[in-house]
């Protein structure tokens, strides 16, 4: 059961909301790339979206990129929704990183180039854009990114420490992915405890008794089905 916000926070992840907080306090001092890792449904997009919208009210810019399973054999597919935002910023990149980007998206009819150039404008180009404004990068279900894409995001996740960047990267239990061979940051999303729960539950059905509040010895049984 994923998370909802009560007053603002949400229930039962202070300790997750605290450590996306700290990163995003240090974003001018220091870049950095983090794996948000849970199971299917347990909240981390809740955590993300939650990153989101503090790193907005702070005057982050904010860039995003959801892969979904029908695109994974699409080269560059999540590479180019994630820039789209900042493509227009690319005509300032050196000629052949221009150019590299050009041909990965299709927008000229030339064979994309090796990864490394690749990779290297995709750095320069988020470069440019957080000398502009600090930039938090979000990645969701980056476990069916396109392997490319997740070539490209493993070499910037590695060099964002001078740049004034966080790149948070959501990857399901029970699968693999390039990022996760490069030893970056991982905040653990776990299941809720039994009060959180119970709160997780008030919230979604708040005239719902939580079951500590039921007196069973006064349910009627049922000692057989008609």
């Amino acid at each position: 059961m994923s998370d909802v916000a009560l007053h603002g926070r949400l229930i039962g992840r202070d300790r997750e909301m605290r450590a996306l907080a700290d990163l995003l306090a240090g974003i001018q001092e220091r870049g950095a790339a983090v794996i948000v890792r849970g199971e299917a449904g347990i909240g981390k997009s809740s955590l993300v979206a939650a990153a989101s919208d503090r790193a907005r009210e702070r005057g982050v810019q904010v860039l995003t990129a959801a892969a979904v399973q029908c695109e994974t054999h699409l080269p560059f597919a999540g590479l180019h929704q994630l820039l789209l935002p900042i493509l227009a910023d690319a005509d300032h990149l050196p000629p052949p990183q221009r150019r590299a980007l050009d041909a990965a998206f299709g927008v000229v009819d030339e064979r994309a180039p090796e990864p490394f150039v690749i990779a290297l404008a995709t750095l320069q180009l988020l470069s440019d854009a957080a000398a502009r404004a600090p930039l938090l990068l979000i990645v969701e279900d980056a476990h069916w990114l396109d392997r490319p894409t997740a070539d490209v995001l493993t070499f910037v996740a590695r060099r964002l420490e001078g740049d004034p960047v966080l790149m948070l990267v959501a990857i399901r239990d029970g699968y693999e992915s390039p990022l996760d061979a490069v030893g970056l940051q991982e905040l653990r999303v776990d299941r809720l405890d039994e009060e959180s729960a119970a709160d997780l539950l008030d919230a979604h059905n708040p005239d719902c008794l939580r079951l500590s509040e039921l007196d069973c010895s006064k349910r009627p049984r049922v000692t057989h089905w008609p």
